[in-house]
């Protein structure tokens, strides 16, 4: 008789026979059903506040900040540092909750061989009560895993990338295989650099195996706001930030209406007090003032799309965050003009001068009553969603498309 050992064969999928597929979102162009992302900021910045107004949402269907649409589900919980009874529960009822559609995955009950129940913490190495979990909760939509550090077990090195992966690849083919987003919350290290995903805290599997990153910190001149800011997206264009207070009591968030125009390196950059040269405090940037200038004049006689905006910036050598910044000065109005029309920017009738104290604006009140609508009408003919994103045709840089002009979106 012969003996065979293990045979070993590569398996190879024919992109052929692969059906495309459009991304599923559970909050559109920021979080993808079936996927993961991560959420990176210090302690104490209002991380785990974010994840139960997320959590409140999903629970009775409230549209996100942006507007939106958000349908109803349920969201399952695995927190390891705010008690149930005392801090998770009175947020949840603050943000207007539906409790029985929240669950929290807090132990894992085994039986002995006596039939006696003993319960034990859950980490990430009880996947299987994790997708038992799902089968309990089938129309779960979230999974909040906050800390990400807490829940890797006593023996697993945060920082080496094969350890972190054995760990969040199964996680990643679970939200595949029964549809829910998993949000993962991450400490951010101390120390300072020019790229915000590398200061996650722990290796860098963590940036690399979820498919967009969200930087959550404070406002340099407003402690008390909050920005909600975009980093890596693998799915869709970069979208804008978020700004958001922490307030009432019991404490809740409180979502501001206009988008910041800005990503977390942009963010990180004013924290280091080097963006466009300038040092925290100090004169206004000159960099910025040429800037201002020359979006002036480029927008002085006809509104320009947003991918001829960047284009020209690009021709001239401006950097685009600085082209950002001088729209905030400007307070430029940024507005679709038509359904089947890319974002334009045009100027506002009495922009400000050169120098003039100007802080972070809102749009006028007749744009957001026009975005508004664009929104509500969007939402109705399922054509394009809010921010304009078509998954199908995401370019790899920020070099903008002639084409249909829709490079960068309402930034």
């Amino acid at each position: 008789m012969l003996a065979y050992g293990p045979i070993s064969e590569p398996v190879l999928t024919c992109l052929a026979e692969v059906e495309p597929r459009e991304v599923s979102w559970l909050w559109l162009g920021r979080m993808a059903l079936g996927r993961l992302t991560l959420l990176v900021g210090r302690p104490g910045e209002g991380k785990s506040f974010v994840t139960c107004d997320m959590a409140a949402r999903i629970s009775t269907g409230t549209p996100w900040p942006d507007g939106s649409a958000n349908p109803a589900g349920s969201v399952i919980l695995i927190s390891a540092e705010d008690d149930a009874g005392d801090t998770i529960r009175p947020r949840l009822d603050a943000c207007g909750a539906d409790v029985s559609k929240i669950h929290l995955l807090s132990a894992v009950r085994h039986t002995d061989e006596l039939g006696q129940p003993r319960e034990m913490m859950f980490t990430l190495a009880d996947i299987p009560m994790l997708e038992a979990a799902l089968r309990r909760v089938p129309d779960c939509r979230l999974i909040v895993i906050d800390p990400i550090g807490s829940f890797l077990g006593g023996g697993t090195d945060a920082h080496r990338d094969n350890e972190v992966r054995s760990y969040l690849a199964p996680v990643a083919q679970l939200a595949e295989k029964y549809g829910p987003a998993v949000l993962v919350v991450a400490h951010r290290r101390k120390g300072s650099g020019s790229n915000a995903d590398e200061l996650a805290l722990g290796s860098r599997a963590f940036t690399g195996i979820a498919r967009a990153v969200w930087h959550l910190s404070r406002d340099n001149e407003n402690k008390a706001r909050r920005l909600l800011l975009p980093g890596k997206d693998k799915l869709a264009p970069e979208g804008g930030g978020l700004a958001f207070a922490i307030t009432g009591s019991p404490a809740a968030v409180e979502w501001e209406d206009a988008p910041v125009t800005m990503n977390a390196d942009d963010g990180l950059a004013l924290e280091n007090g080097d963006a466009d040269g300038e040092a925290k405090p100090g004169p206004k940037p000159e960099a910025r003032n040429v800037a201002v200038e020359w979006l002036r004049e480029l927008l002085a006689n006809e509104p320009r799309p947003t991918a001829e905006v960047m284009a020209e910036a690009n021709a001239a050598g401006y950097a685009w965050r600085t082209v950002r910044r001088a729209a905030d000065v400007l307070e430029i109005n940024i507005y679709k003009p038509a359904f089947d029309k890319g974002w334009a920017w045009r100027l506002p009738e009495d922009p400000p001068q050169v120098g003039q104290e100007v802080g972070q604006v809102a749009p006028k009140e007749k744009e957001l009553g026009q975005l508004g609508q664009l929104r509500q009408n969007i939402e109705k003919t399922n054509d394009f969603h809010p921010h304009n994103f078509d998954v199908g045709q995401v370019e790899t840089s920020w070099t903008p498309s002639a084409e249909n002009g829709d490079a960068g979106g309402p930034v």
